[in-house]
């Protein structure tokens, strides 16, 4: 109102309720935790639309306003923060809900000259289902 009357009672109005979850001066943005549907105008009832974030995978419940895209996780991808990147598997950690998947490096084996370099004659194919000992490789059940 004072803006108004140091105006000379010309302008200066400002929206105090702003509705369809806009905020702003002039109920001209989406409040936060919603971000904006480009293909409305703003004054239309459904023009701001929820975040939706994921609430394990995203890092926050705010949302790009213009995209929408919520704040992911390490590992995390997808608009809401809902699924594990490419290189990624899920865990069961609230904290990192996705982890990178283990590359299992090759193990050096010494081939003496006098042995043939072809694998037909050094390797020799598995039968039956591999087992790992988790215990030789200090590993821990469901990490």
């Amino acid at each position: 109102m004072e803006l108004y009357k140091l105006s000379g009672r010309r302008s200066g109005g400002v929206c105090l309720n702003c509705r369809h979850n806009t905020a702003g001066r002039h109920c001209h943005y989406c409040k936060e935790g919603f971000f904006r549907d480009m293909s409305k105008a703003i004054s239309h009832r459904r023009a701001c639309k929820a975040c939706d974030c994921h609430p394990v995978g995203a890092a926050g419940k705010t949302c790009n306003q213009t995209t929408g895209q919520c704040p992911c996780k390490d590992g995390v991808t997808g608009i809401t923060c809902n699924r594990c990147a490419k290189g990624y598997q899920q865990s069961r950690s609230p904290i990192a809900p996705c982890i990178k998947i283990p590359v299992a490096s090759p193990t050096a084996t010494y081939i003496s000259s006098e042995e043939p370099l072809d694998c037909d004659s050094h390797c020799k194919t598995s039968k039956g289902k591999l087992k790992i000992n988790m215990e030789e490789y200090n590993c821990k059940k469901d990490y």
